[in-house]
Formats: structure tokens, sequence, C-alpha cells
């Protein structure tokens, strides 16, 4: 499955499974993979699941950008993070084959694209690029070890995402449509490598993006935590009111909003995947009452935790 950059893994057989699961709602799923270019291929994936979605698939040599416009999923066994949050962007490559799992949540829908850059792309325009240093330095990143790289999402990368979501017209205008699209994907990746080549004058402002991350993460690790804003702004040395800002400039939500989500994401995968009491899951997503736990599940899920329990 290609939600995540450094693990395009089998993309057909992806599809077809997604298309056979009753797992995933049918009135939504919209799967597009289109290799635009030899070696070059785009790759959106919209649609809504009905419980949780086990993906296995393994890495291949590529360089990858994905971006995550929304959707939850945990990391499964093995040397690989896969899990991934909305309002991320991954910059990955390798030249490693690695099996991976994760485990997609139907919390939300999920929402993603990415764009993958094969060897066989290289070799083709080679003659055209050789001679530039981030063209350079991408090829060379397709023969060495798996390195990610996870940042948030910037307006203008989500912009350009949500494009490719929603393409005007059919057949050869929507086919040059999605070409054009990979190739602002493929100069946002360029000029990653670019960067990365020199000293940036944006390492202020990227330290700033890396500790939101490192935050979320955290987070992310213990949702049921007592996670409070002055004690993350604490812990991070920054004020309460400088974390309030450059996280939501970051992900697009407050944190106190994204605390109480994933609190409930959280209680609800407890629920649901290892078949905890409501009150049990209530205490270990950091609730002191199961009632209030019960409120907050049903204004955000459209339903009570006994409604998950009983399909769990």
């Amino acid at each position: 499955m290609s939600l995540q950059s450094h693990e395009a893994g089998d993309v057909g057989r992806f599809e077809a499974t997604l298309r056979a699961l009753p797992v995933v709602d049918r009135g939504t799923p919209q799967i597009l993979h289109q290799e635009v270019q030899p070696g070059l291929s785009l790759l959106s994936t919209d649609l809504s699941l009905t419980k949780p979605l086990v993906i296995d698939a393994e890495t291949f040599p590529a360089v990858c950008l994905s971006v995550v416009l929304s959707g939850h999923a945990r990391s499964g066994a093995g040397p690989i993070e896969t899990g991934f949050q909305p309002g991320e962007a991954w910059i990955s490559s390798t030249n490693e084959r690695v099996a991976t799992r994760k485990v997609v949540l139907p919390s939300h829908p999920v929402r993603t694209v990415e764009l993958v850059v094969t060897p066989d792309w290289f070799e083709a325009v080679e003659g055209r690029f050789g001679s530039d240093s981030a063209f350079d330095a991408m090829r060379a990143a397709t023969g060495k070890a798996i390195t990610t790289q996870r940042r948030a999402l910037d307006p203008r990368l989500r912009e350009l995402a949500l494009s490719i979501q929603y393409p005007p017209g059919h057949g050869v205008a929507a086919a040059l449509y999605f070409e054009s699209r990979a190739l602002d994907l493929l100069a946002v990746l360029m000029s990653d490598f670019g960067a990365r080549c020199v000293e940036t004058s944006h390492g202020h402002r990227r330290s700033s993006l890396d500790r939101m991350m490192a935050m979320r993460d955290l987070i992310d690790h213990a949702p049921g935590a007592e996670h409070t804003i002055h004690g993350l702004a604490h812990t991070f040395g920054i004020s309460a009111s400088k974390l309030k800002q450059d996280f939501s400039a970051s992900f697009g939500i407050g944190i106190g909003r994204y605390i109480t989500e994933r609190r409930l994401q959280f209680g609800r995968e407890l629920i649901e995947s290892h078949a905890l009491s409501i009150a049990e899951a209530a205490y270990r997503a950091g609730y002191a009452h199961p009632a209030n736990f019960t409120a907050a599940f049903k204004r955000h899920f459209g339903h009570p935790p006994s409604a998950v329990r009983r399909l769990s």
C-alpha cells in the first residue's frame, strides 16, 4: 500500500484488496495509480473504512514523497515506523527490500497522495539533468539504506495534493493534468535534495517544525497520558502561547483539540482491537470518568462507544 513514502509496495495488489474487502465503504473509495513517465508514478487514495485494515508491503529502490491529508495508522511489527497522522509529508529513499506492516484506522477518511521515483526515471533523463547536484543527490539515495524525513505539511504542498484529489476533466486532459501535478511534486523533491547539498537560510524555521513534530510524536506515543499545554511548553522550552501558535500553523489544528482526538482514537482502538471494556478504555485514554469519555466519543464519532464494541 502506498500510503507512506518509504513503502510503495505492490500497488496493484493493494488496489485489488481495497476493492474486494468489506472494510472499505464502497460509496467513497477513489484510487489512482498512474505512471506519468517511465519510472515516475503518481498515487492518490481517498477512502473510508468500516474497521481497521492491516496492510503488508515491502520497500523497494525508490525516492518517494508522500502527503497525508487525513487518516490515521499505527505501525505494525518491523524495523520501520509505518504509522501516520494527518498533516504530514514524508520524503524517503532506499535501495532495500524490507517487509513492513501498518494498521489503518477507521476514524477518519484516508486521503493521501504520493510520488514514487524509481531508478528507471533517473536513467531515462540522465542526459538532461545528470550534471545537476540535486538530481545526482536524489539518484544516489536510491543506492543507499533506508532514510526517512517526516515533517509538517506546508500550505503549498497541501494545496497541490488537494488538486490531485479533485482533478478536472477526463481522458487525455486528465492524464496531462496528472503529469503536470506529478512534475510539481517532483520539483518539491528536487528542491529538498538541493537544500541538503548546501546550508539553507531556513534553518530556524525548520527547527521549529522539527520541534512541533517531536511534540506530536510525544503525544502519539502516549495518547492517554496527562498532556497539558503548559507541561508540553515546559518540556520543549517554549512559551504556551508560542506552542499553540506553532502547533496550529504546523498541523492546521489546535493542540488541545489534537490531544482530545488522539485520546478518543486511542480509546476506540482499545475497544475495537483489544476488546477492552468501555470503562477500562476510558481510563487508559486519560479520562477520569467513563461518562465523560462516552459523551466526548459520541460527539466526535457520531455514535457511542457501545456501538463500536458491538461491531468489534
